[in-house]
Protein backbone atom coordinates (compact mmCIF):
# COMPACT_ATOMS: atom_id res chain seq x y z
CA UNK A 1 0.00 0.00 0.00
CA UNK A 2 1.31 3.45 -0.95
CA UNK A 3 1.66 6.10 1.75
CA UNK A 4 2.37 9.08 -0.53
CA UNK A 5 0.89 11.80 1.65
CA UNK A 6 2.17 10.56 5.02
CA UNK A 7 5.61 9.70 3.62
CA UNK A 8 5.91 13.12 1.99
CA UNK A 9 5.14 14.89 5.28
CA UNK A 10 7.58 12.64 7.13
CA UNK A 11 10.33 13.13 4.52
CA UNK A 12 10.15 16.91 4.94
CA UNK A 13 10.35 16.57 8.71
CA UNK A 14 13.19 14.00 8.68
CA UNK A 15 15.40 15.82 6.19
CA UNK A 16 15.29 19.25 7.80
CA UNK A 17 17.16 20.54 10.82
CA UNK A 18 17.06 23.52 13.16
CA UNK A 19 14.21 25.77 14.23
CA UNK A 20 12.91 26.41 10.72
CA UNK A 21 12.41 24.64 7.42
CA UNK A 22 13.54 26.42 4.28
CA UNK A 23 12.00 25.95 0.85
CA UNK A 24 15.42 24.66 -0.28
CA UNK A 25 15.21 21.87 2.32
CA UNK A 26 11.65 21.18 1.19
CA UNK A 27 12.73 20.77 -2.45
CA UNK A 28 15.78 18.65 -1.59
CA UNK A 29 13.71 16.37 0.64
CA UNK A 30 11.06 15.85 -2.03
CA UNK A 31 13.20 15.76 -5.18
CA UNK A 32 13.95 12.03 -4.89
CA UNK A 33 10.18 11.39 -4.95
CA UNK A 34 9.66 13.13 -8.32
CA UNK A 35 7.83 16.25 -9.45
CA UNK A 36 4.50 14.97 -8.10
CA UNK A 37 5.91 15.01 -4.57
CA UNK A 38 7.31 18.48 -5.20
CA UNK A 39 3.74 19.61 -5.88
CA UNK A 40 2.46 17.82 -2.76
CA UNK A 41 4.76 19.66 -0.35
CA UNK A 42 3.79 23.29 -0.98
CA UNK A 43 0.13 22.50 -1.74
CA UNK A 44 -0.16 20.54 1.50
CA UNK A 45 1.39 23.40 3.45
CA UNK A 46 -1.22 25.74 1.90
CA UNK A 47 -4.08 23.36 2.76
CA UNK A 48 -2.99 22.74 6.36
CA UNK A 49 -3.41 25.35 9.13
CA UNK A 50 -0.01 26.76 8.11
CA UNK A 51 -1.84 28.11 5.03
CA UNK A 52 -3.49 30.71 7.30
CA UNK A 53 -0.12 32.34 8.02
CA UNK A 54 0.05 35.54 5.92
CA UNK A 55 2.32 35.10 2.93
CA UNK A 56 2.53 31.30 3.07
CA UNK A 57 -0.14 30.62 0.38
CA UNK A 58 1.55 33.07 -2.00
CA UNK A 59 4.99 31.57 -1.36
CA UNK A 60 3.59 28.08 -1.88
CA UNK A 61 1.88 29.26 -5.08
CA UNK A 62 5.13 30.70 -6.43
CA UNK A 63 6.95 27.44 -5.69
CA UNK A 64 4.16 25.43 -7.36
CA UNK A 65 4.32 27.66 -10.44
CA UNK A 66 8.10 27.27 -10.69
CA UNK A 67 7.82 23.48 -10.38
CA UNK A 68 4.83 23.12 -12.70
CA UNK A 69 6.33 25.29 -15.47
CA UNK A 70 9.43 23.09 -15.38
CA UNK A 71 7.21 20.01 -15.68
CA UNK A 72 5.51 21.53 -18.73
CA UNK A 73 8.97 22.14 -20.22
CA UNK A 74 9.96 18.50 -19.56
CA UNK A 75 12.82 19.15 -17.13
CA UNK A 76 14.07 16.20 -15.09
CA UNK A 77 15.37 18.18 -12.08
CA UNK A 78 13.78 21.32 -10.62
CA UNK A 79 15.51 24.69 -10.49
CA UNK A 80 14.51 27.00 -7.60
CA UNK A 81 15.58 30.70 -7.42
CA UNK A 82 18.05 31.50 -4.63
CA UNK A 83 15.75 34.11 -3.07
CA UNK A 84 12.97 31.52 -2.72
CA UNK A 85 15.34 28.84 -1.37
CA UNK A 86 16.10 30.95 1.72
CA UNK A 87 12.48 31.57 2.75
CA UNK A 88 11.58 29.52 5.82
CA UNK A 89 8.75 28.66 8.17
CA UNK A 90 8.68 27.46 11.77
CA UNK A 91 9.71 23.79 12.11
CA UNK A 92 7.92 23.31 15.44
CA UNK A 93 4.59 24.49 13.99
CA UNK A 94 5.14 22.19 11.02
CA UNK A 95 5.85 19.19 13.29
CA UNK A 96 2.73 19.94 15.36
CA UNK A 97 0.65 20.10 12.18
CA UNK A 98 2.14 16.76 11.02
CA UNK A 99 1.38 15.07 14.33
CA UNK A 100 -2.18 16.38 14.27
CA UNK A 101 -2.84 15.40 10.67
CA UNK A 102 -0.98 12.04 10.55
CA UNK A 103 -4.01 9.83 11.40
CA UNK A 104 -5.95 11.57 8.63
CA UNK A 105 -3.17 11.33 6.06
CA UNK A 106 -2.72 7.62 6.81
CA UNK A 107 -6.44 7.10 6.28
CA UNK A 108 -6.32 9.06 3.00
CA UNK A 109 -3.25 7.10 1.84
CA UNK A 110 -5.21 3.85 2.14
CA UNK A 111 -7.23 4.87 -0.94
CA UNK A 112 -4.26 5.21 -3.33
CA UNK A 113 -3.57 2.49 -5.90
CA UNK A 114 -1.97 2.39 -9.33
CA UNK A 115 -4.90 2.68 -11.75
CA UNK A 116 -5.86 4.61 -14.90
CA UNK A 117 -2.12 5.26 -15.36
CA UNK A 118 -2.67 6.95 -18.73
CA UNK A 119 -3.92 10.00 -16.76
CA UNK A 120 -0.57 10.32 -14.99
CA UNK A 121 1.97 9.68 -17.78
CA UNK A 122 3.93 11.94 -20.15
CA UNK A 123 1.50 14.21 -22.03
CA UNK A 124 -1.12 13.95 -19.26
CA UNK A 125 1.55 15.09 -16.76
CA UNK A 126 2.17 18.21 -18.81
CA UNK A 127 -1.56 19.00 -18.94
CA UNK A 128 -1.78 18.51 -15.17
CA UNK A 129 1.26 20.75 -14.70
CA UNK A 130 -0.31 23.49 -16.82
CA UNK A 131 -3.52 23.29 -14.77
CA UNK A 132 -1.43 23.53 -11.59
CA UNK A 133 0.07 26.81 -12.87
CA UNK A 134 -3.42 28.31 -13.28
CA UNK A 135 -4.55 27.01 -9.88
CA UNK A 136 -1.44 28.39 -8.18
CA UNK A 137 -2.02 31.77 -9.82
CA UNK A 138 -5.52 31.74 -8.29
CA UNK A 139 -4.03 31.05 -4.84
CA UNK A 140 -2.24 34.40 -4.72
CA UNK A 141 -5.28 36.73 -4.67
CA UNK A 142 -7.27 34.17 -2.65
CA UNK A 143 -4.79 34.58 0.20
CA UNK A 144 -6.70 37.75 1.09
CA UNK A 145 -9.73 35.62 2.04
CA UNK A 146 -8.92 33.38 5.04
CA UNK A 147 -8.43 29.74 3.97
CA UNK A 148 -9.75 30.44 0.44
CA UNK A 149 -6.39 29.53 -1.11
CA UNK A 150 -6.86 26.05 0.32
CA UNK A 151 -9.41 25.21 -2.39
CA UNK A 152 -7.08 25.48 -5.41
CA UNK A 153 -4.24 24.11 -3.24
CA UNK A 154 -6.33 21.00 -2.52
CA UNK A 155 -6.76 20.46 -6.25
CA UNK A 156 -3.01 20.78 -6.79
CA UNK A 157 -2.51 18.37 -3.90
CA UNK A 158 -4.73 15.80 -5.65
CA UNK A 159 -2.78 16.24 -8.88
CA UNK A 160 0.55 15.86 -7.06
CA UNK A 161 -0.66 12.74 -5.27
CA UNK A 162 -1.95 11.24 -8.51
CA UNK A 163 1.43 11.78 -10.20
CA UNK A 164 3.35 10.38 -7.21
CA UNK A 165 1.42 7.11 -7.02
CA UNK A 166 0.27 6.91 -10.68
CA UNK A 167 -3.36 6.93 -9.62
CA UNK A 168 -5.40 8.29 -12.52
CA UNK A 169 -8.60 8.09 -10.48
CA UNK A 170 -7.19 10.72 -8.12
CA UNK A 171 -6.22 12.81 -11.18
CA UNK A 172 -9.78 12.58 -12.51
CA UNK A 173 -11.11 13.73 -9.12
CA UNK A 174 -8.65 16.62 -9.39
CA UNK A 175 -10.06 17.49 -12.82
CA UNK A 176 -13.55 17.55 -11.32
CA UNK A 177 -12.42 19.72 -8.40
CA UNK A 178 -10.73 22.06 -10.88
CA UNK A 179 -14.00 22.45 -12.77
CA UNK A 180 -15.72 23.38 -9.50
CA UNK A 181 -12.86 25.81 -8.73
CA UNK A 182 -13.56 27.70 -11.95
CA UNK A 183 -16.97 28.65 -10.54
CA UNK A 184 -16.00 29.14 -6.88
CA UNK A 185 -12.85 31.28 -7.26
CA UNK A 186 -14.65 34.29 -8.84
CA UNK A 187 -17.27 34.16 -6.09
CA UNK A 188 -14.61 34.16 -3.37
CA UNK A 189 -12.79 37.10 -4.95
CA UNK A 190 -15.92 39.29 -5.04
Amino acid sequence: MSKALTDTLQTIQDQSEGDSITFEELVEALNSRGFGALLIGPSLIAVMPTGAIPGIPSLCAILIIIIAVQMVMGRSYPWIPQRLKNISFDRKKYMNAINTSKPYTEWIDSFFHERLKFLTQDSAQRVVALLCVFLALAMIPLELVPFAAAFPAATILLFGLSLSVHDGLIASIGFGLMAISIFIVPILLN
